[in-house]
């Protein structure tokens, strides 16, 4: 057994299930060492276009179970009071539940691109929910691709949809969700990437969710996450807003807050700094959301109610692949909460929200978070592929180098919106 096992991080032992949902695609990576081509013209690869699984849910699932894997996934004990089964009229009997991933997402299972996403899903473990429709299969869409084109340490994209462009929230099978009688942690990857999510359809399903499982599971907790990813129409909206009540952590890159603020009608050079802009913003919609920028090589800030709750020093690598770093962060950052959860078992206070109990996540928990999150995804920027997970010890390298969160200094106006 190596080091990354022992129990001193007992993260993936969390009485949780993860369900992720999103998009999925294959991934072409061409890696351009020299100039972009004029128009009409050429430019050499040094490497060949190389294939990959790919899209965020699928990302953030592959790094999110190697996690589990590498970092000493314990058993946890439930009642079968429970599964609601008490067929045997004893509720103390206890099974043993290991965390589990799943994907909830959409691809064509008979052509080229689905079978790789489906032997990807195999190789990692992890099982696919496959929301294809009667409707995809009568008009012969094909699983979503993308061209990723990676020069000077950016990346840019080309995309094709496929079935990605008619998957609806309505698609979804939330049942599995309502019933796990673990913890449940939903994430929602790619949001501006599926439009069948946007304007109501998403938040109907994930109140369902929430409504029905403080029913059944009164005493189980229920954290919903979600991923913004880049909005290719430039609108910024698809009622982000009304969906913010819902969610217990919404996560984007920095450029991605400027875009959603500024559709909000809010001018960043009104603000000292940029994250006090963003913090106005996104505590005016909710008090209690958690608002999570990942800043590249500023690191990572969280924020919440107005407030600037806390900030993670980066870790300063020379990347040398960065698609899929954000899905890469979301997965330490998600990893990171569970496995404060688990070393901290006691119920953190709780408020209510739209007939439904939403979790105060306290700032030590979320600063594990960033911390895992930096660290994972320094690792993943040093391998060509976004869902090829990092390994353990690499992992363990950086948590080492990210221990000390770098914290707010009110004199210099970081703490509040407010001043």
């Amino acid at each position: 057994m190596s080091l990354l096992n022992q129990s001193s991080d007992p993260s993936a032992s969390s009485d949780v299930s993860f369900h992720i949902v999103g998009d999925a695609y294959i991934d072409f990576f061409c890696f351009l060492d020299g100039e972009w081509p004029e128009n009409g013209g050429d430019s050499r690869l040094n490497q060949p276009v190389k294939c990959h699984a790919g899209g965020s849910s699928t990302n953030t699932a592959t790094h999110l179970k190697s996690l589990l894997h590498f970092f000493a996934p314990m058993p946890s004990p439930i009642t079968l009071e429970d599964t609601h089964d008490t067929t045997n009229g004893n509720n103390n009997t206890e099974l043993v539940v290991e965390p589990s991933v799943k994907l909830h997402t959409v691809l064509n299972p008979y052509d080229h691109y689905g079978q790789i996403l489906l032997d990807h899903a195999e190789y990692h473990g992890f099982p696919i929910h496959n929301c294809w429709t009667e409707e995809d299969a009568a008009s012969n869409a094909t699983t979503g691709h993308c061209i990723a084109i990676i020069s000077g340490g950016e990346r840019s994209f080309m995309t094709h949809q496929g079935v990605v462009e008619n998957f609806d929230a309505s698609h979804i099978n939330i049942e599995e969700m309502i019933d796990a009688p673990t913890n449940l942690h939903l994430h929602i990857a790619g949001f501006y990437n599926i439009p069948g999510f946007w304007n109501g359809k998403l938040q109907e399903k994930v109140s369902l969710i929430r409504k029905q499982r403080q029913r059944r599971h009164p005493h189980k907790t229920t954290t919903v996450s979600l991923v913004t990813q880049h909005d290719a129409t430039k609108v910024w909206d698809g009622g982000l807003k009304d969906l913010l009540l819902l969610l217990d952590f919404v996560i984007m890159n920095d450029l991605e807050a400027q875009s959603i603020v500024k559709q909000g009608g809010l001018n960043v050079e009104n603000y000292e700094h940029e994250h006090l802009c963003w913090a106005e913003y996104f505590g005016a919609l909710d008090k209690t959301c958690n608002v999570i920028v990942t800043r590249g090589e500023k690191g990572a800030i969280a924020l919440r109610d107005k407030q600037i709750l806390g900030k993670q020093k980066p870790i300063v690598v020379k990347a040398i692949d960065p698609t899929g770093a954000g899905d890469s962060f979301t997965a330490g950052f998600i990893h990171g909460l569970w496995s404060w959860k688990r070393a901290h078992p006691q119920s953190p206070p709780e408020q209510m929200n739209g007939g439904f109990r939403r979790e105060l996540w306290p700032l030590v928990a979320i600063e594990e978070g960033m911390r895992w999150g930096v660290s994972v995804g320094s690792a993943a920027v040093l391998i060509r592929g976004a869902s090829i997970p990092p390994k353990g010890e690499d992992i363990q390298a950086f948590l080492e180098q990210a221990k000390e969160p770098e914290y707010p200094i009110a004199s210099e106006g970081y703490y509040s919106a407010e001043g």
